[in-house]
């Protein structure tokens, strides 16, 4: 099958070189540098310059833009694509699209909301790698919209990549568990970088867990504050309940009251072992 990718970035290098045993990758991109790396590395078959062309060459699409970018593009393009193309976006959001995207979308169109739940802090097609993927977790939220055989075909694709775990979810739910499992960690890594006062030479310092807790600080900007601004709704309560949760810990520690601190650490532990466990399952 001819695939296409629009945006060559991280995700979509990664998606190509996934794929691309199985199938033939074209790639789009307005950053020659980016497809002309693509091609030297063979991390795509084939690069096009010209989006009517593209268009014309491929049967399935990923679009691996910016959330704000994504809807942009394909209000002003979609005329460009064939009848029955299916189109798949892969952002962090959903419900914005469901709102700000369908109801302008052509309807021999069909666009498959997914969510890759994978990547890395650094970015650009030449820090592509499909492992990012293998055994993670993949969200599909279906609209009405989606036939079943495009819905079974984007699942086809999820397990062809690597991904262990495909779970369907409504737009809604989506972007209320991410506030917490995603968009959540990805601010309090900000944050705790931020709260580095400077009154020693840090680096020497840190060890596993300064490293883990903060290896996403080192973010895509533009990306993260589309994400985190348009979810704000579903991420702004769960910062809340972070604070509130931190506070129970600083009273605890301030009042030298152990035991509830004991609490506190046991109920967590056993938390987080639950998930594991639910991981291996």
């Amino acid at each position: 099958m001819n695939v296409g990718i629009i945006g060559l970035g991280l995700m979509g290098g990664s998606i190509a070189q996934a794929l691309q045993q199985r199938h033939h990758i074209v790639a789009y991109d307005i950053n020659e540098d980016a497809l002309q790396y693509a091609m030297n590395h063979k991390i795509i078959h084939e690069m096009s310059r010209n989006l009517t062309d593209f268009a014309q060459k491929v049967q399935v699409v990923f679009l691996c833009l910016y959330p704000n970018d994504i809807i942009t593009f394909i209000k002003d393009h979609q005329l460009a694509f064939s009848s029955n193309t299916v189109l798949i976006e892969i952002a962090g959001i959903k419900t914005k699209f469901v709102k700000d995207l369908l109801p302008f979308l052509r309807q021999d169109l069909d666009l498959v909301m997914t969510h890759p739940i994978a990547g890395r802090e650094k970015i650009g097609v030449r820090h592509a790698n499909p492992s990012i993927f293998n055994k993670q977790n993949f969200v599909i939220v279906p609209t009405d919209r989606n036939t079943p055989e495009h819905l079974e075909l984007v699942r086809e694709f999820a397990r062809e990549m690597g991904f262990g775990t495909i779970t369907d979810l409504s737009p809604e739910a989506h972007d209320e568990i991410i506030a917490y499992t995603s968009q959540l960690t990805h601010v309090l890594s900000l944050a705790l970088v931020d709260a580095d006062d400077f009154h020693f030479q840090t680096a020497r310092f840190i060890g596993d867990s300064y490293r883990d807790l903060t290896r996403i600080a080192m973010i895509n900007e533009k990306l993260w504050s589309d994400l985190l601004i348009a979810n704000h709704a579903h991420l702004i309560p769960r910062i809340d309940q972070f604070i509130d949760s931190l506070s129970r810990y600083k009273d605890a520690i301030q009042n030298n009251d152990v035991q509830t601190l004991v609490s506190l650490m046991k109920l967590a532990k056993e938390r987080r072992f639950s998930i594991e466990k639910d991981v291996k399952e």
